[in-house]
C-alpha cells in the first residue's frame, strides 16, 4: 500500500466518522459555564454536595473508545500473547485511566468514586467478557488504593443495546473532591516556564508489564491501516457497514505478527496496551514540588501533542507559545503507525502523544525535582520545551523534531 499524501489521508480519517480535534463537540459546548477554575484541565465546580465553601468537585466521563472493538477482534481471533482476562482486562484499565489521569491533572488525588457503564450486544459479548472487564476496574481501583490513592467503585450499568451496539462500549464517570486552594489551575502557565515531559513508554514501578506507549485515541484510524489479513470478511462487526469498503483493514498486519523495531510485542498486543496511569508519579511529584510551582499538568490524550495549546495565556492578550523541540524519541508502534498509515508527521504529533503522555509545567528552578519524581517512578522524563510570549492572539504549540517543523493553534 503506497504512502497517503495528507489530503488522501485526512479525507480517509473522516471518511470512517472520527475526529481528533472533536470541534462540533467543542462547539457545542461553548456557551457552557467554565466552572470555578476556566483555566484548568478539568471543569470544576462548587461543593454543592455539603456547601463547604472551601472545597470543590470534579466529575469526570470517558472511556476506551473503539479500542474496545479491537478488543473484541483479538479476543475472537485468540491473540497468541493475551488471555481474553488480560484483553477485557486492558480495556477495563483504559476506561479508568482516561478519567482518573485527567482529574489527576487538576491536582486531584482522591478519593475517587467510580461508576462503569458498558453497552453491549448481548448476542456477541457473553456475561465472562463483562465479569472480565469489572474485574480490571476492580484490581487498578485495589492496586492504586494500595499505592495511597484511594479508589472505590459504586458500582454502575451493564446496557444490553443490540439495536445500537455492534460489539461493546466500555465508559466511566469518575467523581472527586478537594480543597479550592488546592487545584492546579493550567491557567497559570505563563512565559518563563518550562515543560517537562514523562514517558509513555517502558515499565513503571506499579506495572506489571512495559507498555508500548498506546493510550485510547487514534485506535480507529490505527487499526484499519495496520490490520488487514481477512478481517473485513471475518469480522464485519467490528466496523460500521456505511464506511467504504476500501477503508477497513487495509494493513499489511495480522495481529499476531511482531511489531517492527520490537520484537517483544505483537501487532495486537502493541495496540492494545493498556493506558498508562501517571496517578503515583502525579502524587509523587506533589509531595515533591509545592503546588503553587506546578503551573499545569498536562495529559496528552486526544489531540497529542497539540493538547496544550488549549490550556494557559488567558492573563496575556497575545496567549503563549508552547515550544517543544526536545520530545523523545519516536516509540516503535507509532513509527510503525506512521510507515502503514503515510499520515503526515504533522498530524501524527497530533493524533498520538509520541512518546510522551503526560507534561508539568514549572518554572526552571523545579526540574530537578520532576526528574527525581520521574526517577522514584521507574519513568524516563525531560524537559521536552518551554513557554514563550505569542505576538498574536491566541496560543499557539511549536513542534520542532528531524522530521520538520509543526504549528498548532
Amino acid at each position: 500500500m503506497p504512502p497517503m499524501t495528507d489530503q488522501r489521508h485526512d479525507a480517509r480519517y473522516q471518511a470512517r466518522g472520527v475526529s481528533a480535534g472533536k470541534a462540533e463537540v467543542h462547539a457545542a459546548i461553548a456557551r457552557q459555564d467554565g466552572g470555578l477554575f476556566p483555566g484548568a484541565f478539568c471543569k470544576i465546580v462548587p461543593d454543592e454536595l455539603t456547601g463547604d465553601p472551601e472545597h470543590c468537585l470534579v466529575m469526570h466521563a470517558d472511556g476506551a473508545g473503539t479500542k474496545s472493538s479491537l478488543a473484541y477482534l483479538a479476543w475472537k481471533s485468540g491473540l497468541s500473547d493475551r488471555t481474553p482476562e488480560q484483553i477485557w482486562a486492558g480495556i477495563a484499565e483504559d476506561s479508568l485511566v482516561m478519567n482518573l489521569d485527567d482529574c489527576a491533572c487538576v491536582g486531584a488525588l482522591g478519593p475517587f468514586l467510580i461508576s462503569n457503564t458498558i453497552g453491549r450486544n448481548a448476542k456477541r459479548i457473553p456475561g465472562t467478557v463483562i465479569a472480565a472487564i469489572v474485574e480490571g476496574y476492580q484490581k487498578l481501583s485495589e492496586r492504586l488504593t494500595a499505592l495511597g490513592i484511594p479508589c472505590r467503585m459504586t458500582g454502575g450499568e451493564t446496557a444490553d443495546v443490540g439495536d445500537l451496539v455492534r460489539t461493546i462500549i466500555v465508559d466511566s464517570t469518575v467523581t472527586t473532591r478537594l480543597l479550592r486552594d488546592r487545584v492546579i489551575d493550567a491557567g497559570r502557565m505563563a512565559p518563563g516556564d518550562v515543560i517537562v515531559g514523562f514517558s509513555s513508554t517502558g515499565k513503571a514501578a506499579w506495572e506489571h508489564e512495559p507498555t508500548t506507549g498506546m493510550g485510547s485515541n487514534g485506535l480507529t484510524s490505527a487499526r484499519h491501516e495496520l490490520l488487514g489479513g481477512g478481517y473485513r470478511e471475518r469480522f464485519p462487526e467490528t466496523y460500521a457497514p456505511e464506511v467504504d469498503g476500501d477503508l477497513i483493514y487495509c494493513g499489511r498486519y495480522r495481529l499476531g505478527d511482531s511489531l517492527p523495531g520490537d520484537p517483544r510485542f505483537t501487532i495486537g498486543s502493541a495496540l492494545l496496551s493498556p493506558t498508562r496511569t501517571y496517578l503515583p508519579l502525579i502524587k509523587n511529584l506533589l509531595e515533591r514540588v509545592p503546588r503553587s510551582d506546578i503551573h499545569g499538568l498536562i495529559h496528552c490524550s486526544g489531540g497529542g501533542q497539540s493538547k496544550i495549546v488549549k490550556f494557559g495565556g488567558r492573563k496575556r492578550k497575545q496567549g503563549n507559545r508552547y515550544v517543544k523541540d526536545n520530545l523523545f524519541p519516536v516509540p516503535p508502534l507509532f513509527a510503525a503507525l506512521k510507515d502503514a498509515t503515510g499520515q503526515s508527521w504533522a498530524e501524527m504529533y497530533s493524533v498520538y502523544n509520541m512518546g510522551h503522555r503526560l507534561e508539568a509545567v514549572v518554572p526552571p528552578s523545579c526540574v530537578d525535582a520532576c526528574l527525581a519524581a520521574a526517577r522514584d517512578s521507574h519513568i524516563d522524563a525531560q524537559v521536552v520545551g518551554r513557554v514563550e510570549g505569542n505576538d498574536e492572539a491566541g496560543n499557539e504549540v511549536v513542534v520542532r523534531t528531524a522530521h520538520g517543523e509543526f504549528k498548532y493553534r
